[in-house]
């Protein structure tokens, strides 16, 4: 069975554009990761939140696709806009099962 991962973040009203931007540049770097199966990027209608479901062959892909040097240089782009103190991020794996 697969592997998913759903990553959420709720940001301030002034980073709304950026984190849309992160995470829309984020899509075609996992598109090109060996084992990626799927991907869906959602922005909430009530809030300043987005949720991304990630969704691998296994683990080890998901893993290798967040290690991988492109990877590595959009998450240095978006430091600031991670780090800022009313940014919240969480992410929560789950094996699927049907």
């Amino acid at each position: 069975m697969s592997f998913v991962a759903i990553t959420k973040v709720k940001y301030p009203d002034s980073l709304k554009t950026e984190i849309r931007d992160i995470g829309l540049n984020m899509i075609p770097i996992a598109k090109q990761q060996p084992g990626f199966i799927s991907i869906g990027f959602h922005r909430s209608r009530t809030c300043n939140e987005t949720m991304m479901y990630w969704e691998w062959e296994s683990k080890a892909d998901h893993e290798a696709c967040m290690t991988c040097h492109a990877w590595a240089s959009i998450m240095a782009q978006s430091k600031a806009a991670f780090q800022n103190e009313e940014t919240e991020f969480s992410i929560e794996t789950f094996e699927r099962l049907a």
